[in-house]
């Protein structure tokens, strides 16, 4: 055909025109590989960010002035110049959701950790104190608010709470999860045993149940894994807790998408009982003549009929079935309390989790239990069965708060 390209050896010889073809293709290819990195170059250079500090061509540090912010602090709550705080003990605890004893506890012992002592920055100014950090974590679990949200007050920006509120969250678990978030010891289940054998269920330890928390901020490749039932996802939050909702047991971090047996199944607590470490065999109790050595906890109806676990009847026909389902549905209900307390004092669970990982989801729910129990601890400080709650080879509860 006139007017066509021809390749010499194209009809006459196979072979001839490899070379020619390869080379034609491999420079297109570098050609598609070029163009779509100068692309990337260009989008790059439009979406990049604008980065603040003290180098030269960049954007200035905000001027917070962070005395300000541990002025206001100081005014409002402790007192300054020997006037009184502003605002008192119990609109302190009110707010921050834990006594002030507690508060300052915590406080000594966290003041002098790497993050959180108090620095000079190279032009010789004081950088932020530790009492502004602290304030500025109880404000985001108290208030369940963004991190942004308390620059106004204590003076700080949003990466600054934001590494706040994890090494803070690490913090408490690591220092006071072994004392606090554990198994109860033989002079608690002792306890624990002769008050529910009061209450007409002699041999149990205590309520199990589950609660969902959502999470705002899945990642879109992981939300059919952490979607509910109810399109929301979220994470499971399994917990023990006796009559006065101290918690012994509280695993978090399974995908919303899993049921309660399914999370039941991957709990430590579940564990120990197969493998025979939970609960010990060395309490009896004895129940309609007949008597047992394995404790057991109550649950609803969804929970598989395990020895350890005492459920209602699905059916109740006579009168002594229904008669027992209402007491044990009226027992259980303490760990149903636990959630709504734990919604009710520490908004950041009452609210869509912001948080970008399950860890940090699971270090929170941890030290809202902490809390929860320090609060529980302070509430019980005049009563007789709060002083005597043991800790192991420690000083009771009760006792530390006084000490404060």
């Amino acid at each position: 055909m006139d007017g066509m390209m021809t390749l010499t050896g194209w009809e006459e010889d196979e072979g001839a025109n490899d070379d020619v073809t390869t080379s034609v293709v491999v420079a297109a290819h570098v050609a598609t590989l070029l163009e779509a990195r100068r692309r990337a170059l260009a989008a790059a250079q439009i979406h990049r960010p604008r980065y603040r500090g003290s180098v030269p061509g960049r954007l200035a540090n905000r001027p917070r002035n962070f005395s300000l912010g541990l002025q206001c602090i100081l005014r409002d709550y402790f007192g300054v110049d020997g006037l009184p705080p502003v605002f008192g003990r119990e609109q302190f605890e009110r707010r921050f959701r834990v006594p002030m004893a507690v508060f300052l506890r915590i406080y000594r012992e966290i003041k002098d950790r790497p993050f959180w002592v108090q620095r000079v920055n190279a032009t010789g100014q004081p950088q932020a104190h530790p009492l502004q950090k602290l304030v500025a974590v109880f404000r985001v679990l108290a208030y369940g608010e963004s991190y942004d949200r308390a620059d106004e007050y204590v003076r700080l920006s949003r990466s600054t709470i934001s590494t706040a509120v994890k090494l803070f969250t690490e913090f408490m678990v690591d220092d006071f999860g072994p004392l606090y978030l554990r198994p109860p010891t033989r002079r608690e289940i002792e306890s624990i045993l002769a008050r529910n054998a009061e209450r007409g269920l002699p041999g149990c330890l205590g309520s199990l149940d589950c609660s969902h928390w959502e999470w705002s901020s899945c990642p879109k490749a992981r939300a059919g894994t952490y979607q509910g039932r109810d399109g929301r996802r979220s994470i499971v939050i399994e917990a023990i807790c006796d009559e006065d909702t101290w918690i012994y047991h509280i695993f978090a971090g399974s995908p919303g998408s899993l049921n309660d047996i399914t999370v039941l199944y991957q709990s430590p607590m579940y564990m120990d009982v197969v493998t025979g470490k939970w609960p010990p065999r060395d309490f009896s109790f004895t129940v309609n003549g007949n008597t047992r050595t394995l404790l057991y906890y109550l649950v609803d109806g969804t929970y598989p009929r395990f020895a350890f676990f005492v459920a209602p009847y699905p059916n109740p026909q006579t009168p002594e079935q229904r008669t027992f389902n209402r007491l044990q549905e009226a027992l259980r209900k303490d760990v149903e309390r636990l959630f709504g307390i734990l919604t009710a004092r520490f908004h950041v669970m009452l609210h869509a989790c912001r948080m970008w990982t399950v860890p940090r989801m699971v270090l929170t729910t941890q030290t809202v239990a902490h809390s929860t129990i320090w609060w529980w601890r302070r509430a019980e400080t005049a009563s007789c069965r709060g002083r005597d709650r043991p800790t192991t080879g420690r000083v009771a509860p009760a006792e530390r708060v006084e000490r404060v």
